[in-house]
């Protein structure tokens, strides 16, 4: 049975947000804690769209909160600070979006996960939400357990989808917080910390990374060939408490936009 939106319900559990999750993650989390069949389920009843969703853009002229935040009792204000809106102002829901607001910056469109779910299944054993960070195509890696994160079923190997039935398990019915752990390289742990860092995640100032640092020392004094001196010296400008300019640009000093859009070498 639909829920009557006109007739002022509310959702029977209505969780608050955490401050750095996603919209289309928190309308899921909203369905699994409801025992909703699908998150599409809360789209419908909210009139929204679900175009767009694997990349968390919802459009302002178009995508109406009012009624989400009447069954959640969550301001609308949060739940828009929680979506990447469009920057276009034509009221058409078929032009193309192809910059949104992210992160206080005008980021491209092309720049975010468009495939399906992310997450780190370690975060997910404490706090069960998805972060905004993770919608980022060049996020691969949590830097606060420093593995990369899981896209793909560990159990049929299929993308994991946002609608599906229960937030921690996939449709097969495996356990997603059951993932295998796979430890993250150190060129993708840097570049993913320093978007996090960007983005000014919750905490991230409080990650030792003191092992990957000296993971670092002995590639280059074994000459392992495993990392570039150009991409060492990437790194040594990331972690130095003052950035110094050398023959390369360090990456706490590129904006957010440059640091999606770049590429070290062991990944081209």
């Amino acid at each position: 049975m639909i829920l009557n939106v006109c007739s002022n319900k509310k959702l029977l559990r209505r969780p608050r947000p955490y401050i750095d999750e996603s919209l289309i993650g928190y309308i899921a989390r909203l369905a699994d804690t409801n025992y909703y069949p699908s998150p599409n389920y809360i789209l419908k009843i909210s009139q929204l769209r679900v175009t767009g969703i694997y990349s968390n853009i919802f459009i302002s002229k178009i995508d109406d909160l009012c009624i989400l935040s009447q069954i959640t009792e969550v301001e609308a204000s949060i739940l828009w600070a929680m979506a990447f809106s469009s920057t276009n102002s034509c009221s058409s829901a078929y032009i193309f979006t192809s910059v949104v607001k992210a992160f206080g910056e005008n980021i491209s469109t092309s720049l975010f996960n468009k495939t399906g779910a992310r997450f780190c299944p370690i975060c997910w054993q404490t706090k069960a939400y998805y972060s905004q960070v993770w919608h980022l195509s060049r996020v691969t890696v949590c830097p606060f357990h420093k593995c990369f994160l899981i896209d793909t079923c560990y159990n049929c190997n299929n993308k994991i989808k946002f609608l599906r039935p229960r937030l921690f398990k996939c449709q097969c019915g495996f356990d997603l917080r059951d993932s295998q752990i796979n430890i993250a390289n150190i060129e993708e742990f840097a570049l993913s910390f320093q978007i996090y860092k960007l983005c000014q995640v919750p905490e991230i100032e409080s990650i030792n990374y003191n092992s990957q640092i000296q993971d670092l020392e002995a590639a280059k004094s074994n000459k392992l060939n495993n990392l570039s001196d150009y991409n060492y010296d990437l790194f040594e400008g990331l972690i130095a408490k003052e950035p110094r300019v050398r023959n390369d640009t360090f990456f706490p000093l590129l904006g957010l936009e440059k640091l999606l859009n770049f590429r070290t070498q062991m990944l081209e």
